[in-house]
């Protein structure tokens, strides 16, 4: 009886370690090209100034959440164009942990509404209903994260 299955060569076993590169590769490629530029302008809008103009307009708002003013990039970022813009400003900022961990929920909440909105038309939610359902919904898991943060002491 002849065996159905033929011997693997080490090419077949290399296949899969080589294409998995590649595919980390061309990813890693799209994300430099969204966080690389993301992070310039941060860098650039802090060095004139303008960050700090920013952040005092929205800082009011923001401290119900527990954020400084300067997440309100993120935030737009987060919620405007998508999760990896928001991560190279996250980067590029000085924020402690508890305030990463109330922006990435606030952003999971509500990210890419200008994509995605369209997108859920389909499923017959009008787009104007699906954003302030998320953005408002951004906003209350927000709210009671940092609500539990100040009741629990952290």
């Amino acid at each position: 009886m002849e065996n159905p299955i033929p011997p693997q060569t080490p090419k077949n076993h290399l296949e899969p370690i080589w294409q998995g590169t590649v595919k980390a590769l061309q990813t890693l490629l799209i994300l430099a090209k969204i966080v690389i530029p993301v992070t310039f302008v941060l860098v650039a809008l802090q060095q004139l100034g303008w960050l700090e103009r920013v952040a005092g307009l929205f800082s009011p708002f923001l401290n119900l959440f527990g954020l400084p003013g300067e997440a309100a990039l993120p935030l737009l970022l987060g919620f405007f164009v998508n999760i990896y813009a928001a991560m190279g400003a996250i980067a590029v900022l000085q924020l402690s942990p508890r305030e990463i961990t109330v922006i990435a929920l606030m952003i999971l909440t509500c990210h890419a509404l200008l994509m995605e909105s369209p997108v859920l038309k389909f499923t017959g939610l009008p787009p104007v209903t699906s954003v302030l359902l998320r953005i408002g919904g951004a906003f209350f898991f927000g709210f009671l994260l940092n609500l539990a943060y100040i009741l629990l002491g952290g």
